[in-house]
């Protein structure tokens, strides 16, 4: 059986994530404590009574996200065995892909992270923007609207940035062009949700995070793929430590080619979403209502896993956390 894992980005955080494995799992534990003193920040107060507001922060979204991510995945993978055979991660979310994949360890991608988001954040305080979600309109009529109003020589800014499925379209812009383009796609009948970032991720506003951001790069041990990962911003397999170096850079002010890349798990038996929420696995449902598809961001969803692949849990759920992994080896993720 061929398990194809993603990792979800920036929005999918909620306060509350990951709770549940805390509470029961110490491998979780002892991942939430070794996250602290990576970036000095209190992970256990941050994810679980910190605010809304706190969290959406971009630099505190990131590396919660990424956190709460690869501890479900160690779960999956060290305690049940569950091996993914391709993989990929929506825009933060291929750190943890590649973390998954063992092309970087835990402490390293918390770091790179922490920097990502904070040149991030510089970015749009010098250059304000956002993004908004397109629903029901095709992707040609979509940068049709956006194309009236990209003139980044008078600072004016809207590109589309992520194409997670075809009736799903995000948008990056400056704050007055995103107005006229809700009118616009109102005007057609389509529908506009706000995202829950504090930027215009992936668009040209985000060129100057990216050159500084890649000096960074170089001061981290990348290693060649264990499995084969699609990358954000070309939508192709890659394995060597160059190119996953490559791809993590370009993919800051490169749109996220989100569908592109879910073709290729077409031939995965199963499709796994690791980490907060559901989203990237209900486009997928959608699209696919036949397919084998779940999220799991909660313990009760692993015997959910097991019922869809029709196999017998190798380990009770009752069990709470007798699990002696220690997170600081990378042999075994």
């Amino acid at each position: 059986m061929k398990i194809g894992m993603i990792f979800p980005g920036q929005g999918s955080q909620f306060l509350g994530m990951g709770k549940e494995f805390f509470d029961t799992e110490r491998t979780v534990q002892e991942l939430f404590d070794l996250a602290s003193n990576c970036v000095d920040q209190n992970f256990v107060r941050l994810c679980f009574a910190s605010s809304d507001k706190e969290l959406q922060n971009t630099v505190n979204a990131q590396t919660s996200i990424f956190l709460v991510s690869a501890a479900i995945y160690k779960i999956l993978r060290e305690k049940y065995n569950i091996v993914p055979d391709l993989v990929a991660g929506h825009s933060l979310g291929e750190y943890t892909a590649v973390f998954a994949a063992n092309g970087i360890n835990f402490a390293d991608a918390l770091y790179l992270l922490k920097k990502r988001s904070l040149f991030m954040d510089k970015a749009t305080e010098e250059k304000p923007g956002s993004m908004i979600s397109i629903i029901g309109l095709p992707e040609q009529v979509v940068v049709g609207i956006c194309a009236r109003y990209h003139k980044p020589e008078e600072n004016m800014v809207a590109q589309v940035v992520n194409f997670n499925s075809p009736q799903q379209l995000v948008v990056s812009g400056t704050l007055p062009e995103l107005e006229q383009i809700k009118l616009d796609v109102k005007a057609l009948s389509g529908k506009v949700i706000p995202l829950n970032v504090a930027g215009a991720f992936h668009s040209v506003l985000m060129q100057d995070a990216q050159k500084e951001f890649s000096s960074y790069m170089l001061k981290v041990d990348f290693k060649d793929l264990e499995i084969p990962l699609i990358n954000n911003f070309q939508a192709r397999v890659i394995k060597t430590a160059d190119e996953v170096r490559d791809s993590l850079i370009e993919q800051l002010s490169s749109p996220v080619l989100w569908w592109q890349t879910m073709l290729a798990f077409r031939e995965m038996d199963v499709i796994i979403q690791v980490g907060p929420s559901d989203k990237l696995a209900k486009i997928l449902t959608r699209e696919w209502p036949d397919k084998k598809i779940i999220a799991i961001n909660k313990p009760e969803h692993i015997q959910d896993l097991f019922n869809l692949i029709e196999k017998k849990m190798p380990i009770d759920l009752g069990n709470n956390g007798n699990n002696n992994t220690d997170v600081n080896g990378s042999s075994e993720v």
